[in-house]
């Protein structure tokens, strides 16, 4: 199984006061074997965030765990997908959606991939089947 990692299911795992953190946590037990692909600018959302909540050493540390982890795939955005990020964005003009959202869905498509590890729900809202 390979899936789309968004920023939510990963601050789900780093977080233990996470709302999702037992739902998220399960699945990754579960799921032993699943791939999970993020971007650099998911990397860039989760340090960020982790950072301002937790400091710089954790987030290092959260950045580098993905890198170094075989169960997840970074893959950086070439010009074509930001592009067709940026389409998405514009067709979805009426949701609040970032860049980093438009761009996984972008990325989502071109991988054939139609359900991420996720618990924001734009994700469900444009189309693509959530997890857990």
């Amino acid at each position: 199984m390979k899936l789309l990692v968004d920023t939510s299911a990963l601050l789900a795992l780093a977080f233990r006061d996470d709302r999702h953190h037992e739902a998220a946590a399960a699945f990754v037990r579960a799921h032993p074997h699943a791939r999970l692909v993020l971007s650099e600018l998911i990397l860039a959302e989760v340090a960020t965030r982790v950072r301002a909540r937790a400091g710089a050493q954790r987030a290092v540390a959260v950045a580098r765990s993905l890198f170094e982890s075989r169960r997840y795939e970074l893959l950086f955005l070439d010009p074509d997908i930001v592009r067709g990020g940026l389409d998405v964005m514009a067709r979805f003009s009426d949701k609040r959606l970032s860049l980093t959202d438009c761009t996984s869905f972008e990325l989502m498509n071109r991988l054939g991939l139609d359900s991420a590890f996720a618990f924001d729900t734009d994700f469900r809202d444009c189309g693509y089947r959530m997890v857990p």
